[in-house]
């Protein structure tokens, strides 16, 4: 069982609100960045995942009623039902457009530019934590609620081989399955390529194993593909 906190259309625009992060319970896969379709209160909206955490690690929690969580319900009908990624995002610029959401709408990401309201009205800079006192940042609220001690890439790759590596369990520091080794082969190949045969492979019902023989297919294939071209 995972326990995702996530953001959907409507919950942010109340961003200087508790509730604007979401937690819910499925067991469905997902990470960081990754944009599904989910039933708000009773409407489709697009949500976009903060953290993926296993029920385990917050037993406590739970336990003590610290968290409110509900049960995740994904969309029946349409292009993303029953929990179809819809997109894939590199988390810091989530955190970057949550910080500055007017900033979306010079994205060239069409599902970015319609996720995050255009009216600065509606996303006040900062919210006042009462139980100190004090004002925080949307950043600073992401920093130690969500992400925890967040990861610093130096671009959009070396994130998502990050997210590409963690999702099939590569622990190689060296060789086949390092971090270079996933390095020499995207930068062969545009990134949203990369998204793009990552999305389709989660999307099977295999096993992690299977996933990644199959994600490494698809990637050969492409960047074969492309050199005969």
């Amino acid at each position: 069982m995972k326990i995702l906190t996530l953001i959907t259309k409507k919950s942010v625009k109340e961003i200087i609100r508790e509730k604007k992060f979401l937690r819910f319970y499925t067991t469905e896969f997902f990470n960081s960045g990754e944009m599904i379709e989910i039933i708000d209160g009773n409407k489709k909206s697009p949500a976009i995942i903060l953290k993926s955490e296993s029920i385990q690690d917050l037993k406590e929690k739970i336990r003590g009623g610290d968290l409110e969580i509900k049960k995740l319900k994904f969309s029946k009908t349409g292009d993303y039902a029953l929990g179809k990624i819809i997109d894939i995002f590199p988390i810091s610029e989530i955190k970057k457009f949550l910080k500055d959401p007017l900033s979306a709408q010079q994205s060239k990401n069409e599902h970015i530019r319609k996720f995050f309201p255009k009216k600065r009205k509606h996303l006040p800079k900062s919210t006042t934590d009462k139980t100190k006192g004090s004002s925080s940042s949307v950043a600073d609220i992401l920093k130690n609620r969500v992400s925890g001690r967040p990861k610093t890439y130096h671009n959009e790759m070396q994130e998502i081989v990050d997210i590409v590596r963690n999702y099939f369990g590569e622990k190689a520091v060296y060789g086949q399955g390092s971090f270079s080794y996933y390095i020499g082969f995207f930068k062969n190949m545009p990134l949203k390529e990369v998204h793009r045969i990552f999305g389709e492979v989660k999307q099977t019902k295999k096993s992690i194993f299977d996933k990644k023989k199959l994600f490494w297919y698809k990637v050969g294939k492409y960047i074969k593909e492309k050199g005969s071209k």
